[in-house]
């Protein structure tokens, strides 16, 4: 049996439109009759205004929907305990 190193892979990669819009289908009607709900729009907001708005994570998922993830910002000081990697690479003139 030889390797295979590269290229498509059994059961691998996301799943087909069909298959998520059948999973969505199923968790919102599984949602419509947890709240009592007609409408798909009407479950969705007792959804979010139920579940999600109870928790911080819950908040910070439907704040990233709306705004879009924060830009992440890395700190290049690299401080630690007094020490400075700033003052290892020294540029520029040195007296």
């Amino acid at each position: 049996m030889e390797k295979i190193k590269g290229g498509a892979r059994p059961n691998a990669g996301r799943k087909s439109k069909v298959e998520e819009e059948k999973v969505n289908n199923i968790f919102v009607k599984a949602l419509g009759e947890l709240y009592n709900t007609e409408t798909e729009d009407e479950t969705k907001i007792a959804f979010v205004k139920g579940t999600l708005m109870e928790s911080q994570r819950g908040q910070l998922f439907i704040a990233e929907h709306i705004f879009g993830k924060p830009k992440e910002i890395i700190e290049a000081t690299h401080n630690v305990n007094d020490f400075n990697i700033k003052d290892i690479f020294k540029v520029g003139n040195q007296s």
